[in-house]
């Protein structure tokens, strides 16, 4: 089994400028998935048994990418809360107990931190 990552400040906030990057990505995708399903679903209703749409493929690799760029994230020890309003944790040591540093989209560094169970309303500053 692999151990727990625990960040330190400095880590969570060296990750910042990627999440910016793949949270925007995530939320640019999410569009396109929400269009492709919204042209695909008449289609397959309609015609179920008879090939598909030409979107299939396309809505394939799209979801494949997702999932790819999330897969990402997860693997480096962050935890995606949500796209909106992009929420991250970032498992971390505080004074010998697992916490959370907590950051979100338009916040430049991470500033607060919270307990595992409280959640982004428990927010505290460092």
């Amino acid at each position: 089994m692999e151990e727990k990552r625990y960040f330190t400040l400095e880590e969570a906030n060296a990750c910042i400028p990627d999440l910016i990057d793949e949270i925007s990505l995530l939320r640019a995708i999410r569009v396109k998935l929400a269009a492709l399903h919204a042209e695909i679903t008449p289609l397959l209703e309609v015609v179920s048994t008879n090939g598909g749409s030409k979107h299939t493929a396309d809505l394939l690799r799209t979801t494949a990418q997702f999932q790819t760029v999330l897969d990402g994230i997860t693997a480096r020890g962050c935890h995606l809360k949500g796209l909106d309003p992009g929420l991250v944790d970032f498992p971390h040591l505080r004074d010998g107990r697992e916490v959370y540093l907590c950051w979100r989209m338009g916040e430049n560094k991470i500033r607060y931190w919270h307990e595992i169970e409280a959640g982004f309303d428990g927010r505290q500053s460092l």
